[in-house]
C-alpha cells in the first residue's frame, strides 16, 4: 500500500475525523458568537438599559413598570398632548368609559395644553356633579397621591372602585384649591337627557331640549328614539355644553339624524388617504334647530357643531368651543395594553380646521341665558319656515 504524502488528495481517516470535528466546533462557536452579538446588536438601547437595570440595580422595580415608564417617556417626547398609554390593568376602565357603564364618580379627564390633568367633562347627576366638580377643574391629588406629572390612565384607575366606597380628591379652580370626598356609584347610560319644554302657562311648547354629555356607545340610538317619542314641531335645542367628545362614529351618526346626504367631517392620516364621514340619510329630521356650546365643548362635540353649522342646519349659540380637533386611534399592543395616539386633524365640511381654533358660535351669549335665547331663535326660525311655506 503506498504511503500518504502531502500531495495525496485524502488524508488518513483518523486525521480527517479530528480535523472535521474541530472545524464543526469552530463553526458552531462562530455561529453562537455571531448570534449573541446579533442579539446585542438588534436589541434597542431601551431594552438593553432595562435589562442592565434589572440585573444590577438592587432597587429596580418590575420590568413591566420600567417598560411603562419608557412608553410614557416616548409619548411625552412626541409632544402629542392627547396621546395616552393604558397598561393592561387600566384597559377595562377605558372600555367601560367608552361604553358608558362603570363604577366611579362620573368625570372625564385629559391632560390640557399646559400639561396639567384637568376635568374635561362631568356626567349629569353623577357623584362628581353632585359634589360640585366642574369641567376645567384641575386635579391636584387623588386619595392623597399627587397627580403632578401623572397620566390619564393612572388617574382613572385611582378614581375607579366599588360602588359605596369613598375617594378624596383635591382640585383647583381659578387658582383656589378645594377638597371633596365623593362616594363612588354605578354610573351608566346617563349621557342623554331629553326634556319637552313648556310655555310660561305650562302648556307644551313643541320644543325638545336634548342634552348630550358625551358620545359613548349608543348615544345616537338614544337620541333617535327620543326624537320619535317626543313632539318637537317647534324645534330642537341640542345642548353640547361641557361635552368632552367621545366616539367619533357616534357623533357622526347623531349628526346624520339631522343632515341629509353629504359631508360631516374629514381628516387625513399620515401616510394614508383622506378619510370622510358622511351622512346617507335621505329623510333627516328637519325641525328648526339650535346648538349650545361653551369653552368646554370639545372634540366630537365640535365635529357635530361644525357640521350642523357649515351645512346651515342649526344656529349655534354660546361661547367659542375648546378647540380639540384631533383624531385619536387606539392601538392594542401584544400584551393587551393600549396606546392612544393622534393620527390626524378634523376638518369641517367647509374646510375649517378645529384644532387650536375651536368653533365660533353664530350668536355669542353667556351660559345663563343660552337656553332662553335659543328658544327665541327657534321662534324666529319657525316664523321664517312658516312664511317660506306660505309663500310657495
Amino acid at each position: 500500500m503506498p504511503m500518504s504524502t502531502p500531495g495525496n488528495r485524502f488524508l488518513n481517516t483518523p486525521t480527517r475525523v479530528a480535523i472535521s470535528a474541530g472545524a464543526t466546533l469552530a463553526v458552531i462557536l462562530a455561529f453562537a458568537a455571531g448570534d449573541f452579538v446579533g442579539q446585542r446588536r438588534n436589541k434597542s438601547l431601551v431594552d438593553q438599559s432595562i435589562s442592565q437595570v434589572l440585573k444590577h440595580d438592587a432597587l429596580a422595580p418590575k420590568r413591566s413598570e420600567l417598560e411603562r415608564a419608557a412608553i410614557n417617556s416616548i409619548i411625552k417626547a412626541t409632544g402629542d398632548q392627547w396621546a395616552n398609554y393604558f397598561p393592561i390593568t387600566a384597559t377595562p376602565a377605558l372600555s367601560d368609559s367608552l361604553g358608558g357603564h362603570y363604577s366611579g364618580i362620573g368625570i372625564w379627564l385629559r391632560i390640557n395644553r399646559a400639561g396639567v390633568l384637568e376635568v374635561s367633562g362631568v356626567q349629569p347627576k353623577s357623584p362628581a356633579a353632585l359634589a360640585g366638580i366642574k369641567p376645567l377643574d384641575l386635579v391636584v391629588s387623588i386619595a392623597g397621591r399627587s397627580m403632578t406629572g401623572s397620566t390619564v390612565a393612572t388617574a382613572v384607575t385611582a378614581l375607579r372602585g366599588e360602588a359605596g366606597t369613598q375617594v378624596a380628591i383635591q382640585l383647583s379652580r381659578n387658582q383656589q384649591q378645594f377638597r371633596v370626598n365623593i362616594t363612588r356609584a354605578s354610573v351608566s347610560s346617563g349621557n342623554v337627557v331629553a326634556t319637552p319644554l313648556t310655555t310660561t302657562n305650562g302648556k307644551p311648547s313643541g320644543i325638545l331640549y336634548i342634552q348630550v354629555a358625551a358620545f359613548s356607545t349608543g348615544v345616537a340610538d338614544q337620541v333617535q328614539t327620543l326624537l320619535a317619542k317626543c313632539s318637537h314641531t317647534k324645534g330642537i335645542i341640542l345642548d353640547l355644553r361641557d361635552n368632552p367628545g367621545g366616539i367619533i362614529d357616534e357623533a357622526s351618526r347623531l349628526a346624520s339624524l339631522f343632515l341629509s346626504t353629504g359631508p360631516i367631517v374629514s381628516y387625513s392620516v399620515q401616510g394614508g388617504e383622506n378619510q370622510y364621514l358622511t351622512s346617507t340619510n335621505i329623510s333627516p329630521d328637519l325641525a328648526p334647530m339650535t346648538v349650545l356650546i361653551n369653552r368646554s365643548s370639545a372634540s366630537a362635540a365640535e365635529v357635530v357643531t361644525g357640521a350642523l353649522q357649515d351645512r346651515n342646519r342649526a344656529v349655534v349659540l354660546g361661547e367659542k368651543s375648546y378647540g380639540k380637533g384631533t383624531v385619536q386611534n387606539i392601538i392594542t399592543l401584544s400584551d393587551g395594553s393600549k396606546l392612544e395616539i393622534t393620527v390626524g386633524k378634523y376638518v369641517t365640511p367647509n374646510g375649517r380646521v378645529i384644532d387650536g381654533v375651536g368653533i365660533q358660535p353664530d350668536l355669542p351669549v353667556t351660559e345663563d341665558v343660552e337656553i332662553s335665547r335659543a328658544i327665541q331663535v327657534l321662534g324666529g326660525l319657525a316664523t321664517l319656515d312658516t312664511g317660506s311655506k306660505q309663500s310657495k
